[in-house]
């Protein structure tokens, strides 16, 4: 009998439980009201995530907060875009629910985040490692050391990268962003690409002075990765110099006259109030008055988008419409302040760049084919395709201003971005001729 009434409640208990589970409402407000009535809680309730959605979606998550925070009577914790709150603060929703305090938390700092992760990492090994750890260089010389000398080696590879006083950490920072998972995915290809050689690795670690990770060693890392060539889905670095043979009018000068001309107005209000933004209909009208075709502006603005050089204030990363307001981001800033006068990264994005000249595209050819038989490119063979770059460029430009309006204008990609290759072909001497003690400021930093 006892049996019998054992299983009857078992049954009942299966029944309750399956019709919580078809009223989740009921549910949250009796779990409430449960933990703060019966056992004297707090309740605090976070929806996660939401920064990550467009527009739209963090505005409803924002009512449907409120609503859960009114039927459960709970402390509620949303995070949502500063783009978003500062847009939508005057107008329904966000207008009915502000306050004199607003919490604004930043994205760590890439280098703060490594660091944190190479802290977890030698725990792990500690406890995971094997005793001895061994691995063999190009030379065939095997080395062997101990896990508990695995620390060292990585803080100092750390060392070397982050905290000398240099421009690669500014570098990754930007690409970076404020995504952490692609911070620690670009540390770790840092770490494994082929093309950083294990030897260098060991030279570091061990405290060689002389021996250091050279930044344009860095910069080829984050273009290619894995891959022998820097090609479009390789590393972490996109080609500013992009442009489609389908365009009605193809330039590669297209993507820099938008990233040029958003990062002269990142401190001016924009089109929809926010500093920086502008929408892609006014970019097209901007570059359509100085000789470019609308439809290839626009599909210029949409790679920006996909390369992470712009962020557009609707949050997608895919798809822009052309009232869509887009700013450049500091990986934009980077591409067109430091990576266009680094021979590596011009060199190496030739791979990639249509080019309308038969000659310099068979010299490009001829090289990466030299480069695929020996396994690198020396200095001078880059140089030597910075100045087919340059030449050809310039040729660019010439046909630019056989429009009035380009011509008219002193402050242009075209120009920012030749000069910066021929400091780059010229080297440091360049910049000691550029003015006072070699110092100049740049127009992009204005």
């Amino acid at each position: 009998m006892n049996e019998i009434n054992a299983g009857k409640g078992d049954l009942e208990r299966a029944r309750d439980l399956e019709q919580w589970r078809q009223e989740p409402e009921t549910l949250a407000e009796g779990v409430a009201r449960y933990l703060q009535g019966d056992r004297g809680e707090s309740v605090v309730a976070v929806f996660d995530n939401v920064d990550r959605r467009d527009t739209e979606e963090q505005l409803v998550s924002f009512q449907l907060a409120l609503w859960f925070m009114a039927l459960t009577r709970s402390l509620v914790i949303l995070q949502m875009r500063d783009v978003t709150f500062e847009r939508f603060k005057n107008e329904p929703p966000l207008d009915t629910y502000r306050s004199g305090a607003i919490f604004h938390i930043s994205a760590p700092r890439f280098v703060e985040v490594v660091r944190r992760r190479l802290e977890l990492s030698l725990k792990y090994l500690s406890d995971e490692a094997p005793e001895k750890i061994t691995y063999t260089l190009s030379n065939g010389l095997s080395i062997s050391y101990p896990k508990s000398k695995a620390g060292v080696f990585l803080n100092a590879i750390y060392s070397e990268i982050f905290q000398r006083p240099r421009n690669i950490s500014t570098i990754i920072e930007a690409l970076a962003g404020k995504d952490v998972r692609r911070s620690l995915d670009m540390f770790m290809n840092l770490i494994t690409s082929g093309h950083m050689p294990e030897e260098m690795i060991t030279n570091i670690a061990q405290g060689n002075a002389e021996y250091s990770v050279p930044e344009y060693r860095i910069i080829r890392i984050l273009m290619r990765g894995d891959y022998r060539f820097f090609n479009d889905s390789s590393g972490f670095i996109a080609n500013i110099f992009y442009c489609k043979n389908s365009w009605q009018r193809p330039s590669n000068f297209i993507v820099p006259e938008i990233l040029f001309w958003l990062i002269g107005k990142r401190k001016l209000a924009g089109d929809n109030g926010q500093m920086g933004y502008f929408s892609v209909r006014h970019i097209m009208n901007e570059l359509e008055a100085i000789g470019f075709v609308r439809e290839d502006v626009f599909d210029a603005c949409q790679y920006t988008l996909t390369k992470e050089l712009v962020e557009a204030d609707t949050l997608s990363v895919i798809e822009l419409g052309v009232d869509d307001c887009i700013k450049a981001t500091a990986s934009g800033w980077i591409h067109m302040r430091i990576l266009s006068e680094r021979i590596e990264y011009l060199s190496s994005i030739l791979a990639t760049t249509p080019i309308n000249d038969t000659a310099f595209s068979s010299q490009i050819f001829e090289r990466m084919k030299a480069e695929n038989r020996c396994g690198s490119q020396g200095f001078m063979q880059s140089k030597k395709l910075c100045e087919g770059l340059l030449k050809y460029l310039k040729a660019q430009k010439e046909k630019l201003e056989l429009h009035h309006e380009y011509a008219s204008r002193d402050k242009t990609a075209s120009n920012y971005l030749i000069q910066k290759i021929e400091l780059a072909i010229e080297g440091p001497q360049a910049s000691q001729r550029q003015g006072n003690n070699g110092i100049q400021l740049d127009l992009l930093d204005q």
